[in-house]
């Protein structure tokens, strides 16, 4: 008697313990399926899955026929079997599965912005004024060679030839400035110059807003922006993932993926702001499937499909089902007639209480 009331405590605690455990993990494996209601469905699951555990007990001792107790077990299982391995592959795999997602991504917004700024720098509109902003800087660089000239400092006829090149690229004088006399200190020639330049490149400017040439160039630069702050995917991917350690499992995705699409989407906006329609920028969607980690659909696809890590797919199964299991198999095992019922000796007929043998 001490034996059997000991064997069936360690098998209530074992079977508890295992129905704590996939309860556990049958409610994250929900999680980003049923939200609110997951609480209770997971409930519904270990309820489920103890009372078929005694019920397999029960049948066991008394030696009826296991087959309905173990075909209700089997659907049950199914459902907790199906969230456990989706639980335990998503924490397993899903820093893995971001980081893929993540680095593919990150290749198509490079690859698409790349490809714009390409396409905007050999537009003829910038073209012409880059080419002649490149004859101006020129030219103030000869000027300056020609004012710092040391065996014939300030401006003399040279000099005042490469102005007036600059004046006639501008299309005027762009300032009164007096020009230094031959002779004139490097204080006074390196001032007069900085301030002649500088009047020179802001009247170029200007003059160069009148076309697309501005627009260009503004976008260019928000996509040198653009390129060198998303340059590591892996440093960005570790850097959101600090914050919200169980964002994947809850199914809420990246707000890195979020930022990649709205930036992609407004770089190709701007730039076909600036090109012929006839000529449009299209860039690829950003899109992945990192808000639907989580689901169970896509672990399963990713672990049985995909298989990128075959070992973590056996792993995250076989766990999956052996907390489920367990307490079947140990019922199997453990509960017969021989070790559920009273000692009876040979040859003596086994002691009835009304009518059903007493266990």
């Amino acid at each position: 008697m001490i034996a059997k009331n000991l064997y069936t405590v360690i098998y209530i605690a074992a079977a508890l313990i295992c129905v704590c455990i996939s309860v556990y993990l049958s409610y994250w494996g929900y999680y980003s399926h049923l939200q609110e209601l997951t609480f209770l469905f997971a409930a519904l699951i270990g309820i489920l899955l103890f009372g078929s555990d005694l019920l397999i007990r029960h049948m066991k001792i008394a030696q009826k026929s296991l087959v309905f107790p173990l075909l209700f077990f089997t659907l049950v299982a199914a459902f907790s079997g199906a969230s456990n391995f989706n639980f335990l592959y998503t924490n397993f795999m899903q820093e893995d599965i971001a980081q893929r997602t993540v680095r593919e991504q990150f290749d198509i917004f490079r690859e698409d912005l790349t490809q714009t700024r390409r396409t905007l720098l050999s537009r003829p509109a910038y073209q012409q004024v880059s080419g002649s902003r490149a004859e101006l800087q020129a030219e103030l660089e000869n000027l300056r060679d020609q004012l710092n000239d040391p065996l014939r400092p300030g401006c003399g006829e040279r000099c005042r030839a490469h102005i007036r090149n600059i004046h006639e690229m501008l299309g005027g004088a762009p300032t009164d400035l007096a020009i230094p006399d031959p002779g004139a200190g490097e204080a006074v020639v390196n001032t007069w110059y900085e301030n002649f330049s500088n009047a020179v490149l802001a009247d170029f400017e200007r003059r160069a807003t009148r076309g697309s040439y501005t627009a260009i160039r503004a976008v260019v630069h928000q996509i040198d922006q653009l390129l060198v702050q998303y340059s590591d995917p892996d440093g960005a991917l570790r850097a959101e993932l600090a914050g919200r350690p169980a964002a994947l499992i809850r199914g809420e995705g990246l707000q890195l993926i979020s930022e990649l699409r709205q930036y992609s989407v407004e770089i190709a906006r701007q730039a076909n702001a600036v090109v012929p329609a006839d000529e449009p920028i299209q860039h690829r969607p950003i899109t992945s499937d990192l808000d639907k980690i989580g689901e169970i659909p896509v672990s399963f696809k990713d672990g049985f499909v995909d298989r990128p890590n075959a070992g973590v797919t056996i792993v995250s199964l076989f766990v999956a089902v052996f907390v489920d299991l367990a307490p079947v198999l140990f019922a199997l095992v453990l509960f017969n007639a021989k070790i559920t019922s009273n000692n009876v000796r040979p040859g003596q007929r086994q002691r009835r209480s009304g009518g059903r043998v007493a266990t």
